[in-house]
């Protein structure tokens, strides 16, 4: 599928910001990126010396955070085979787990020694790295087990609990971060890892985690939000550039949409503050034809962009909002031969 670009008069909009990441907009990080890429290849054999190393200079509890955190998305890699068997061996023990427990003991050995000596591990060791390195120094930072969307997984069912997360307490309050979806991703058709940071999973805005991330526990939605698991997997699918922009779908909550024709549905998001309007667009995505849809300031109401279409014509659609012409959120609409009233 391909987009084009259309000129525009570059139009920026003041919203609320509800990135977590905007309780700290004062800091500057460029020195805590600074000294973790100055630790750029040390060893994990030493953690108490690496956690030191990165937060010794620092003055404060988010600083000493970020070098952590940077340090980790820099230099773990996704061991993508293994977390494929991790999960084949879920599924297979889902309803044994006494079967589960005695292969995990058994690979647990390979697992600290991929992850020590190579630097490559799983969501649980991105998320038991940074918890020990933010432990050892002085940070309440705990693992978050639980359910990640993709567009493979939990779309619409419900499969075994998937991912593993991280909370930090900074200044008496709860954040969130993955460093493992941020360090970058695996490409399959040539096996290899592609370092590619995302900023978007740092201090993310919980209401945004929720549409990706589902814990096990409760408490740690870190929003008011009383989201089931079915709702959960329903949801519409979005993708590490969400992450990016900061954008958060709002209506429809669904993936799967039905309308008949005639009728009209609105596509809503909330945006972060000083968004380029112009950077996104609707594109409606039919059998035998694609429109898209600009946005502009009139489609905004305090900080939620909504764009609405009527779908004419019976058939299987596919909507997707676009930020720079990169896909962010995904729908799809069946339209059935009707009348609407």
């Amino acid at each position: 599928m391909k987009y084009y670009k259309i000129a525009f008069l570059i139009l920026f909009i003041s919203v609320f910001s509800h990135s977590q990441k905007s309780d700290f907009k004062s800091v500057n990080f460029k020195i805590a990126d600074s000294i973790a890429d100055s630790y750029q290849g040390f060893r994990l054999h030493n953690m108490p010396l690496l956690s030191c190393f990165l937060t010794k200079d620092l003055a404060t509890d988010i600083e000493k955070f970020r070098a952590i955190y940077m340090w980790v998305c820099n230099n773990i890699e996704s061991d993508h085979y293994f977390g494929e068997k991790t999960i084949r061996k879920r599924k297979k023990f889902k309803n044994d787990s006494t079967a589960f427990s005695v292969w995990n003991k058994l690979s647990r050995e390979k697992f600290f020694s991929r992850l020590l000596n190579h630097k490559q591990t799983i969501c649980t060791g991105y998320a038991y790295i940074l918890k020990e390195l933010c432990n050892l120094a002085g940070l309440e930072c705990e693992i978050i087990n639980g359910y990640s969307r993709t567009v493979y997984t939990n779309v619409n069912q419900i499969d075994i609990p998937n991912h593993s997360w991280n909370t930090v307490k900074i200044c008496n309050k709860w954040y969130l971060a993955d460093a493992t979806l941020a360090s970058g991703f695996f490409y399959v058709n040539e096996n290899i890892f592609i370092r590619n940071y995302n900023d978007g999973y740092f201090l993310t805005s919980p209401e945004l985690f929720l549409k990706t991330h589902y814990p096990l526990e409760e408490k740690w939605v870190l929003c008011d939000n009383d989201l089931t698991l079915n709702q959960f997997v329903e949801q519409p699918l979005i993708y590490g550039s969400t992450y990016k922009y900061n954008v958060i779908p709002v209506e429809p909550s669904v993936l799967k949409n039905e309308v008949v024709e005639g009728e009209k549905i609105s596509f809503s998001v909330k945006l972060p503050s000083n968004f380029n309007i112009d950077s996104l667009q609707l594109l409606i995505d039919g059998r035998f034809k694609q429109e898209y849809i600009k946005a502009t300031a009139n489609n905004v109401s305090e900080n939620i962009l909504t764009l609405g279409y009527v779908f004419n014509k019976k058939g299987i659609y596919d909507v997707q909002i676009t930020v720079d012409d990169k896909v962010v959120i995904s729908y799809t609409v069946l339209v059935k031969r009707g009348k609407f009233i």
